[in-house]
């Protein structure tokens, strides 16, 4: 059997027709969903994208394979799912994306047909060699609100990139059983959008739920929230015309794998989703690093041999589960970890409503100090909790409250004390912190060195166009707080 991943990078579940989205056009997902089976709430494994992607391979919570931030990699030791296929004679190809940090860019893939966008720090990439350098920005929450408009970008390109890679490698016959990730960029910002896509959502998109006084958790304090209705507003279509954008996109892959099976006889799983979601406005947060759902809730879905068809999942599952799930599917040796091979039950068409799922999230806060915030889910229930503000702890009803507006800690204690019983054994505060130190103390060395292979990354095209006059927010620019704080801590 052969087994086709797409990974997109910041897609939020709510941005898909299937999911209930009035406005947004996603007819290949929609197509895709209606022909398999969907889980409806698939968690993240943590709201960032290095320790998600990580947790994905590995089959371990941040705080259990050490990966906490986006500057650190699982140990090359660490057999992941990738291994496993690998060693039941699968060819595991990597076309893109998948954030590895360091030398090791493969951590099982055999080989890579595409190479990455954005290693950091210890394969750190050599200096842009262009003569005048790129006014293109907004990779990151804060600067994203400064850098939105209708043209093109690296994102884009960079897409163009692995999509054509990857059509160009199915059109291929390959002896071996293939396992293909297809990462893309999109629709991480930049909030830069085809104009055609741009223009189309501006004026459709809604704003209602941008809330300048929403009284979000207190870890959040110093967290930028834009909520100047133009800004957003541009934001809002961007990031809606490069989820349509990453729409087509899925649909060339999902088509051309069609056709590979076709051409070759065989049976074939093609499956999509994403390492997190975007706030994109919401309560004025922009990008990721919250528990609250643009950011956490992710798509998940799959079709093709053994899946049923038009089949939709309520109960909690999570990015963990992937790998897992994967190696079910392909008979390789299922590894340990802290999620769940969902094969069987996806073949009966089962569901596990009361299943709980845990996320993580470790941050740097305001004032220098760290917390390690964690998440479960059951059903319609969300709660979270961070380390140095239990008296903060949220609850909230999502299936009456999905804008996440009600704390409901103090009018379900029996509840609230089940949940929390979900978290009973993982790693403490304190013994996380010990591992994290450590990495740290490591950093201030490895961030210095330059590790780069051309060979493992893509860099973008010179000719590529800039926006002339992009939409700005009108404040005065400052880097992400917990960014300061942890780069000084790295230069401590």
């Amino acid at each position: 059997m052969d087994i086709l991943l797409y990974m997109s990078d910041q897609h939020s579940y709510r941005l898909q027709g299937y999911a209930g989205d009035p406005v947004v056009r996603t007819p290949n997902l929609d197509r895709i969903a209606a022909s398999g089976t969907v889980f409806d709430n698939a968690m993240t494994a943590c709201p960032l994208c290095v320790p998600a992607r990580a947790a994905m391979i590995s089959g371990l919570l941040p705080s259990n394979n050490g990966v906490l931030f986006n500057f650190n990699a699982i140990s090359s030791d660490l057999a992941t799912f990738l291994h496993s296929l690998n060693a039941s004679g699968y060819d595991t190809v990597l076309c893109g994306r998948m954030h590895f940090v360091g030398p090791d860019q493969r951590h099982g893939y055999s080989r890579r047909i595409a190479g990455d966008r954005t290693p950091v720090f210890h394969n750190n990439p050599r200096p842009d060699p262009r003569p005048t350098p790129t006014r293109v920005r907004g990779y990151d929450e804060n600067s994203s609100v400064y850098y939105i408009g209708a043209g093109d970008s690296p994102v884009l390109a960079y897409d163009r990139y692995v999509v054509k890679n990857a059509l160009d490698y199915l059109a291929m016959d390959h002896e071996k059983p293939q396992f293909i990730t297809v990462g893309t960029y999109g629709p991480h910002f930049p909030y830069v959008a085809p104009k055609e896509l741009y223009d189309y959502y501006y004026d459709k998109v809604s704003l209602d739920d941008v809330d300048g006084d929403y009284a979000g958790h207190p870890v959040l304090e110093g967290k930028m929230q834009e909520t100047d209705p133009e800004v957003v507003r541009a934001a809002r279509a961007a990031y809606y015309g490069l989820t349509e954008q990453q729409d087509r996109h899925i649909g060339e892959v999902y088509d051309a794998f069609q056709a590979y099976l076709k051409r070759t006889g065989r049976e074939g799983i093609f499956l999509y989703t994403s390492d997190h979601g975007d706030m994109n406005g919401t309560h004025g947060y922009f990008g990721k690093q919250v528990f609250y759902e643009p950011s956490i809730h992710i798509p998940f879905l799959l079709a093709g041999d053994g899946v049923p068809a038009g089949v939709r999942n309520k109960g909690a599952v999570s990015l963990l589960d992937i790998g897992k799930t994967v190696c079910g599917f392909a008979g390789a040796r299922v590894l340990k970890g802290d999620g769940e091979d969902l094969s069987a039950r996806i073949r009966e068409g089962k569901d596990d409503p009361d299943r709980m799922v845990v996320s993580e999230q470790y941050t740097y806060l305001s004032n220098g100090d760290t917390s390690l915030g964690r998440l479960v889910r059951r059903g319609e229930w969300k709660y979270f909790t961070y380390s140095g503000f239990e008296d903060h702890d949220q609850l909230f009803d999502l299936e009456s409250d999905p804008g996440e507006h009600r704390n409901l800690l103090r009018e379900r204690p029996e509840l609230v004390k089940e949940l929390r019983e979900a978290l009973n054994g993982l790693k403490s505060y304190d013994a996380v912190m010990e591992h994290e130190n450590w990495v740290m103390e490591q950093l201030r060395i490895l961030r210095k060195c330059d590790f780069d292979d051309t060979e493992e990354r893509w860099v973008p095209p010179q000719d590529l166009s800039e926006l002339e006059n992009p939409i700005r927010s009108k404040r005065p620019f400052a880097p992400v707080a917990w960014a300061v704080q942890m780069r000084k801590k790295l230069e401590g």
